[in-house]
């Protein structure tokens, strides 16, 4: 089961980028002294629209076959699933939520920050609780359901993701010469 261990070893790395960019979120709303509300609101957001192109761009779509496959496969693995799409929609919430109080803080609404802060505590502590179940109950469901050449459809649309991924952002990098 190479190829399965090769996936969650890069959904895994995935999940590290996640949680680190969590951290520079919650750092930024802790950043004190010279940085003001405002600014503190634009470096949050900045973090958030990293955290959600990282998220929607890279991430997800690796998953996509992934989970097609195993949806139907037991009782067990689609409660898993419901779960897993529920909580990633409250993060999504949590965070647009977020963003858009960030947005009045930074156009000088102090009490949006508080706010702000609030529901960002919020998210990180549900988007940490989904990356461990996807880290655990979600590879051991995989670990049982998927056959070995199932593992190699899904490595194959990873490789296919990764491509595509270099090839937006080689298509936003601006031209050397």
């Amino acid at each position: 089961m190479l190829a399965a261990e090769c996936a969650w070893a890069i959904l895994r790395a995935e999940h590290v980028r996640t949680r680190e960019l969590l951290d520079c979120l919650r750092e930024a709303m802790k950043a004190g002294g010279e940085a003001g509300v405002r600014q503190r609101a634009t470096s949050a957001i900045e973090i958030i629209e990293r955290l959600q192109a990282f998220e929607e761009n890279t991430h997800r779509p690796k998953g996509v076959v992934m989970l097609s496959m195993l949806r139907g496969r037991s009782h067990e693995a689609d409660e898993l699933l419901e779960q897993l799409d529920a909580e990633s929609e409250c993060c999504n919430g949590l965070i647009s939520q977020a963003r858009l109080l960030l947005e009045r803080a930074r156009s000088g609404d102090p009490d949006a920050a508080g706010q702000a802060g609030a529901l960002l505590r919020q998210h990180r502590q549900f988007m940490s609780t989904h990356l461990d179940k996807e880290d655990t109950l979600l590879h051991s469901q995989t670990a049982l359901l998927l056959s070995a050449e199932e593992w190699a459809t899904v490595v194959s649309s990873i490789s296919k993701e990764v491509g595509a991924a270099r090839r937006r952002e080689h298509r936003r990098s601006p031209v050397r010469g």
